[in-house]
């Protein structure tokens, strides 16, 4: 990537997009701008630059869901290129905040792409997730309804795409985490469902791959995330690098917005595959279109019944 681009990364001091400002910053590049809403986040980033002696991005604390400071930020340095790395992630969390989750990634997604359009050669990069397909949670149906958005609000003269990825290990909140905080504290681990598998990646195979896609055609891409991981597995490698193979297990259930197991695209998608340094990344054509102003509006309202409706309306009752 060219170091004279500048690159602004919204959501950057959250686990990925903090991670790409970490790996952009390593390669030289200078122009880099940060913008989140996390304080506490940002100066953690930034300590951590300073210490590894990388030149200090421009950092902003805003709240995306304010169209006028992002769209003043954006047209103060009219990036080349802006990563969408800001979201609510947690379907746990998504679950018991309904309408905020909705109206936040959507409003998010919105103000980027209205503020994108002060420089139209300016690259967009939205990461998605594999739990946007079929959805059962409402994180996941907010993040398939900001994948309908950014189609549908794109132009095919417009720089914009997606990326689709699933489970990134050591992310905040990840099941890694809280089993080595359990582990610190001696309490068992708690495991959902032994059954239960997930795509994995590491921080550093999600950077290179964004990384390598970006600069390709505009469009909708899925990582290589390889086979699915069962937890029995993680937490069988979890064990052993900790050295505590007979540690105690708690078995907690499937929560509500859960699967079983993920997708990485709708029956309905077509792919296309090539390889980037040594990794199948797929391309996907005609993915479903969904009532993303619809979604939008209801929200809103923050009334978590009418908006779980709706959510239920456009994707069906397997929606927790």
């Amino acid at each position: 990537m060219r170091t004279d681009k500048v690159v602004l990364i919204a959501g950057g001091a959250g686990s990925i997009g903090s991670a790409l400002v970490e790996r952009l910053a390593t390669s030289g590049m200078s122009d880099l701008i940060v913008v989140d809403k996390d304080e506490n986040q940002l100066e953690s980033l930034r300590g951590k630059l300073v210490d590894r002696a990388l030149t200090e991005p421009m950092m902003y604390v805003c709240d995306l869901r304010n169209r006028k400071h992002i769209v003043k930020i954006f047209s103060d340095h009219l990036p080349d290129m802006m990563f969408n790395c800001a979201a609510h992630k947690h379907v746990v969390s998504g679950q018991r905040n309904v309408s905020e989750t909705v109206n936040n990634n959507l409003v998010t997604t919105e103000n980027l792409l209205v503020a994108k359009r002060l420089n139209p050669e300016c690259k967009f990069v939205h990461i998605s997730t594999d739990k946007a397909v079929e959805p059962t949670s409402v994180m996941g149906a907010s993040k398939m309804l900001c994948e309908s958005m950014i189609r549908g609000e794109s132009k095919p003269s417009d720089k914009n795409s997606i990326i689709r990825f699933g489970n990134v290990m050591g992310t905040q909140g990840s099941v890694l985490q809280i089993w080595k905080r359990q582990l610190e504290q001696d309490m068992a681990f708690t495991v959902t469902d032994l059954s239960m598998k997930r795509y994995m990646m590491t921080m550093d195979q999600a950077c290179e791959q964004i990384l390598r896609v970006v600069g390709g055609d505009s469009g909708t891409y899925i990582l290589d995330m390889g086979e699915e991981v069962p937890v029995s597995e993680l937490l069988a490698n979890f064990r052993k690098a900790h050295d505590c193979p007979s540690h105690p297990i708690r078995i907690i259930g499937i929560k509500p917005g859960e699967k079983v197991s993920e997708k990485l695209h709708w029956p309905v998608e077509h792919l296309t595959h090539f390889s980037a340094g040594g990794q199948t990344i797929h391309r996907v054509y005609h993915s479903p279109h969904f009532d993303y102003l619809r979604a939008l509006e209801i929200s809103r309202s923050f009334d978590d019944d009418k908006t779980l409706e709706c959510l239920r309306g456009l994707f069906g009752k397997g929606m927790a």
